[in-house]
């Protein structure tokens, strides 16, 4: 056998460089569902603070251990990284209710 199989090796690279395409091709789908969610008026709950003592944010008074705050616009409190995580999702692929100031 050969010790250098060009075929073998250029295959691998072509692989690679699909993975890399659907990878990007993902990326781009939930940049393009969050932006649409975000258009729609839908708080995304992008970004939290979570619990903290002492706080160091204002965001993080009243909160418990475990729990987190969005500090995205809506302020909502969640008990946990999966409460999080099931709002983001809701959010953004749901169809979540619009997002009002304060809630």
């Amino acid at each position: 056998m050969f010790e250098d199989d060009y075929g073998a090796e250029m295959e691998a690279i072509e692989a690679e460089r699909l993975d890399a395409d659907m990878e990007q091709a993902e990326m781009v789908r939930r940049g393009n569902a969050v932006a649409a969610a975000e258009r729609a008026g839908r708080c995304t709950h992008g970004s939290t603070v979570g619990y903290r003592k002492p706080a160091f944010y204002p965001e993080q008074e009243g909160l418990q251990p475990g729990q987190s705050r969005c500090t995205s616009g809506c302020k909502r409190v969640f008990s946990s990284a999966e409460d999080w995580y099931a709002a983001m999702d809701e959010a953004i692929y749901g169809g979540a209710p619009a997002m009002e100031a304060g809630q």
